[in-house]
């Protein structure tokens, strides 16, 4: 199974989960005017967010199995490759 590292995208995910919690640790008081930057859609946002990085390491673990298969089906090919091509 592939390394799961806490970089790029899966550490802004992490940071964003940081900061609503710290935005729920306010209560009542944090209150924007705009709805886009309340609480329910930052968790909504956050929810789809860790969706789409579990459908990116999915589709990644899938890509890297391919990559190996298709290294390994041309393997025996890399040393008859040189030998047969021709020289100018």
């Amino acid at each position: 199974m592939a390394s799961i590292s806490e970089t790029g995208h899966a550490k802004n995910v992490a940071n964003f989960e940081s900061l609503i919690t710290s935005i729920a640790a306010y209560g009542t008081s944090y209150n924007p005017s705009k709805d886009s930057i309340k609480l329910p859609a930052l968790q909504t946002l956050l929810t789809a967010s860790k969706e789409s990085l579990n459908a990116l390491n999915i589709a990644q673990s899938a890509y890297s199995n391919a990559v190996a298969a298709r290294e390994s089906a041309f393997e025996p090919f890399s040393k008859l490759i040189t030998r047969v091509y021709p020289q100018h």
